[in-house]
């Protein structure tokens, strides 16, 4: 089936998905409508052809342009509400007395059809450029757009997934006017709904706290949802999902989703008009916008990543982990994410030779797979008041550089990884003293520090070249595998050279030196942080193997962010540590199995002091990373069933499930027990019902089910042999057909 049709008579456009679709018409006088969008209907399947689409319009009457959904609204003809385009033209008037009356300005756009393309290469703007893990060619259509008046053009892009059910909207607008054009509004791509699709559920929390998820029904009116500050933000997260309320459950009902492919301020509306529809808008964050497009110029949009299912909840993550899998995260070397090790939390500033080759050695012996050594190896970061910038290892810490210990970190058998900080700078570094200026900052003005440290300026050209540079030369000196990029502040006076543009140029040039180290150095790998998860988004996972959901790794509270963290982003990309009975952050006390349970769930790493444990708890840590390795397959690309969320009730059970169905890891943690309550059975879903299934956990086999029992009677509450009534408990089963 051809993903993409237009019918020339009806003049509509198709794009039909694997189990939904997505339908435009091209109206009489040239406008682009959204005709509709869903699951495709069971078992009739393929609506194609669709026929008299004029019937779909709304009664003509003088409010007939408020109904009819634009497929991109712009601030011109008949609009009273929100649009995805707002644009000033400066030309003057038809007289002298118009031209001095309008100060020159014409806040007029009326975009109408041209003509349509498919292409078969079509990228959005911010586009990764180096490969992805699965190649090959994807259908775009491509709709070329032109005002009445002037000669200015918007292309709409609309690249399918098919076995995603998948689409990315970006667009891309051409001035080829005399004079400048000033755009004051810019979106991605626009999603009109049907009447009644009110329930939102979007990510909300803060810094410790990432993730939560939060529902609300939308009321008339406008609901928005902003961030603004260089990075993707703790507090909100551009991820949202829209269904008719209470008509949706985690494995039921219609829900649209979408996220946006870009790690700057954006911007996700919602407006419920008064007739009952809804539109979503997803692009830049309005907060100090300002794009000027010369004459001649053109301007690309990074993407709006949308989707529909009748599946629920469950459904669309596993549509979205699937797509991000395939199609977002970069190509590697590693089929597998590794095991990590990372000093963070075992030495904090204390960084020496020696205390982290004592590191690297206990860790190399209970399995794992890649060192990475944390804040203060460099400059003069002796505390997070200095050093930022001076990216060469501290002399009186490495006193014959960092090569010794990356090379003993090889001969372990290990990868070598680094934590740096490459956007920021400390006002007491070297880097500083030799350039002020390359600071944001206004002149004369005062530059506040968040963290002791300034943002520095990638709008200046010579600040990208000089960190790319730098970061190149030392993974091919030392033999850096592996980089865990942290970004530790947000943005306050944000003055550049590069004026209100720099809130896209810090985010081309941060992709930049990315892709560009990707493609010098293929096996280096390398995870997004920010503070923890700000920095999380589709973007900066088309440059980055992984993500760090957050710096709480309090195993109770991670569990609500892992739980969030899954409606959106694939488990492969997850970053999980196991880190001391007593944690930092909390001050709270779990055991090792609950901690493991907890960190099992996506990417595990290790931040323990090991130098601390005797040989009999070393020994627990070898045998639970064995166990991981075990089940690390299916976790990392097998296919996810929440049966439990613990923000519900207090228990968070998942599944994930292996494509050919032959393994699955069954993994609950349960955060409140009260005493008489029972939790269970589990009843599991996405199994081979004729296959039989070896139960085991980390001591060996547990028990022996058919997989059409486990998916009807369900799985035992086999947690429960950890205490009844106890507060948390947890178990993680692999399951492997006999």
């Amino acid at each position: 089936m051809t993903p993409i049709r237009f019918d020339p008579e009806q003049r509509v456009f198709l794009l039909a998905l694997r189990s939904s679709f997505y339908a435009l018409h091209l109206t009489a006088d040239g406008r682009v409508v959204h005709l509709g969008s869903g699951p495709l209907a069971v078992p009739s399947g393929d609506p194609w052809p669709l026929v008299n689409p004029d019937a779909y319009r709304v009664p003509d009457h003088c409010w007939d342009q408020q109904l009819t959904p634009h497929e991109y609204p712009a601030a011109g003809d008949v609009s009273y509400h929100e649009c995805a385009i707002r644009v000033v033209f400066r030309e003057p008037g038809t007289t002298p007395a118009e031209g001095e009356h309008f100060s020159g300005s014409v806040r007029d756009l009326r975009p109408r059809y041209v003509s349509h393309e498919i292409l078969m290469d079509a990228e959005p703007g911010f586009a990764p450029q180096h490969p992805l893990r699965t190649t090959g060619q994807r259908e775009t259509l491509c709709i070329l757009l032109r005002d009445e008046i002037h000669a200015f053009a918007i292309r709409l892009f609309y690249r399918v997934s098919p076995d995603q059910n998948i689409i990315e909207r970006w667009t891309e607008i051409s001035n080829h006017t005399a004079l400048p054009v000033e755009i004051e509004r810019l979106d991605f791509g626009h999603l009109p709904l049907p009447v009644s699709t009110t329930e939102l559920t979007y990510f909300s929390g803060s810094w410790a706290r990432e993730f939560g998820t939060t529902k609300q029904t939308l009321q008339q009116g406008i609901f928005s949802l902003e961030q603004g500050g260089l990075n993707t933000g703790h507090g909100h997260n551009p991820f949202f999902l829209l269904h008719a309320r209470n008509h949706a459950t985690e494995e039921a009902g219609t829900v649209w989703f979408g996220a946006l492919s870009y790690s700057g301020n954006w911007s996700l509306r919602f407006e419920h008009l008064p007739s009952g529809q809804l539109r979503v808008f997803g692009g830049y964050g309005s907060y100090d916008f300002g794009l000027s497009l010369e004459s001649g110029a053109s301007h690309r949009t990074p993407a709006m990543v949308i989707g529909c299912t009748g599946g629920g909840v469950g459904e669309v993550s596993r549509q979205i982990h699937h797509f991000a899998r395939h199609w977002v995260l970069p190509q590697t070397e590693r089929s597998l994410r590794p095991v990590l090790y990372n000093s963070w939390e075992a030495t904090f500033f204390d960084v020496t030779e020696d205390g982290q080759r004592a590191l690297a050695t206990l860790a190399a012996s209970i399995g794992v797979e890649l060192f990475c050594v944390d804040d203060g190896w460099f400059g003069s970061r002796a505390n997070d008041s200095s050093g930022l910038g001076d990216w060469t290892p501290r002399p009186e810490a490495f006193p014959n550089g960092m090569k010794p210990l990356a090379d003993h970190v090889h001969k372990l058998g290990m990868l070598f990884g680094l934590w740096v900080e490459p956007e920021m700078v400390n006002p007491d570094s070297d880097l500083y003293r030799a350039h002020p200026d390359w600071v944001l900052h206004y002149p004369g003005r005062p530059r506040s520090e968040c963290r002791n440290q300034l943002i520095l300026d990638f709008g200046r050209p010579e600040v990208v070249e000089h960190l790319l540079t730098q970061l190149d030369a030392f993974v091919s000196e030392i033999g850096i595998d592996f980089f865990k990029w942290d970004m530790n502040r947000y943005a306050t006076e944000p003055g550049s050279v590069a004026g209100r543009a720099i809130w896209r140029d810090h985010v081309r040039g941060l992709y930049r030196i990315m892709d560009e180290l990707r493609h010098r150095h293929p096996g280096l790998d390398i995870q997004s942080c920010s503070g923890g998860g700000g920095r999380v988004d589709l973007g900066i996972l088309g440059r980055c193997d992984q993500a760090w959901a957050s710096d709480n790794t309090d195993a109770l509270t991670r569990t609500r962010i892992q739980d969030g963290f899954s409606l959106a982003y694939p488990l492969r990309a997850m970053e999980c540590w196991v880190t001391d009975e007593t944690n930092y952050l909390t001050k709270r006390t779990t055991t090792l199995d609950l901690r493991f349970d907890v960190a099992m769930r996506g990417v595990l790493g290790i931040g323990t002091p090991l130098t601390e444990l005797d040989d009999a708890e070393l020994e627990q840590y070898r045998d639970s990373i064995a166990f991981y390795k075990k089940i690390r397959p299916t976790v990392q690309n097998g296919d996810l069933h929440r049966l439990g969320l613990a923000a519900e009730n207090g228990v968070s059970v998942w599944l994930v499930v292996a494509e050919d169905r032959r393994t699955a890891v069954f993994s609950s943690i349960t955060l409140e027990n009260p005493v008489g309550l029972m939790r269970g059975p589990f009843v599991l879903r996405g199994l081979d019902p004729a296959a039989r299934y070896q139960l085991s956990d980390l001591r060996g086999p547990v028990a022996e089910y058919s997989g059409a029992q486990l998916m009807t009677l369900g799985l035992p509450d086999f947690s429960r042999k950890a205490g009844f009534g106890a507060h948390a408990r947890s178990i993680t089963l692999s399951l492997e057909t006999l």
